[in-house]
């Protein structure tokens, strides 16, 4: 992983994606010294053919309790 400034990787945005697509490699963004921000290659899923997509529907509430008094902390 190399570790660059957030001006480096701004001007040098399109290198970065090429690098990373053709070495395999990863970029530490940093501003002023201080990690920010990560730059990896985008792992695709390996799905298989025709695999079954799920999906649930709720109907109504799907809490019992009256759950109002349990944020009064939060106030």
């Amino acid at each position: 992983m190399e570790v660059i400034s957030i001006f480096e990787a701004k001007n040098k945005l399109s290198k970065l994606i090429s690098d990373i697509e053709t070495r395999n490699t990863s970029y530490l963004v940093c501003r002023n010294g201080k990690p920010v921000v990560e730059i990896v290659a985008h792992k695709s899923k390996n799905r298989l053919k025709g695999s079954p997509e799920l999906y649930v529907d709720i109907n109504g509430d799907i809490f019992d309790d009256d759950m109002s008094g349990d944020f009064e902390c939060l106030k």
